[in-house]
């Protein structure tokens, strides 16, 4: 019997995402997304929203690889358990990054692949829509097989 697939995951875009050409593309192909500046001020610290979005069950999308480096917001995002999407790419605009999130979430299956893990986690997302767990994310109910 197929799997039931999780309900659909809001995904926080962070605030160096949160264009509106973005939130946008993304809202009109049916992905539930959550801007920055409709909850928090443009410049307000990652550690004060990283776990008020984690408690909300949201993932964090993000371009910010500084976030898993310093010491401040790597506690907060590891403490929260949060679920952390890292846009991997250079130069990406508003239309390439919303077609690497489309991809990835095409008949659910980045949903499906944050629901087999466990938070914490940071998950890369390259260009070509591949994903990679960089930290935590331990599959759920035992090993992987190799």
């Amino acid at each position: 019997m197929p799997r039931r697939p999780p309900d659909a995951l809001v995904y926080y875009l962070d605030a160096n995402l949160d264009g509106p050409e973005l939130v946008e593309s993304l809202r009109e192909a049916g992905m539930r997304c959550e801007p920055h500046r409709d909850h928090f001020a443009p410049d307000a610290a990652d550690a004060a929203w990283i776990p008020e979005i984690a408690s909300r069950g949201w993932v964090i999308v993000t371009r910010d690889f500084a976030i898993q480096r310093r010491p401040i917001e790597r506690a907060a995002w590891t403490a929260a358990k949060a679920i952390v999407v890292m846009l991997r790419g250079e130069k990406l605009s508003a239309e390439d990054m919303s077609k690497i999130l489309l991809v990835a979430s095409a008949d659910g299956r980045l949903d499906n692949y944050i629901a087999k893990r466990m938070p914490p986690m940071i998950l890369y997302l390259n260009p070509d829509g591949q994903l990679r767990v960089h930290f935590g994310g331990e599959r759920r109910g035992g090993q992987r097989k190799e």
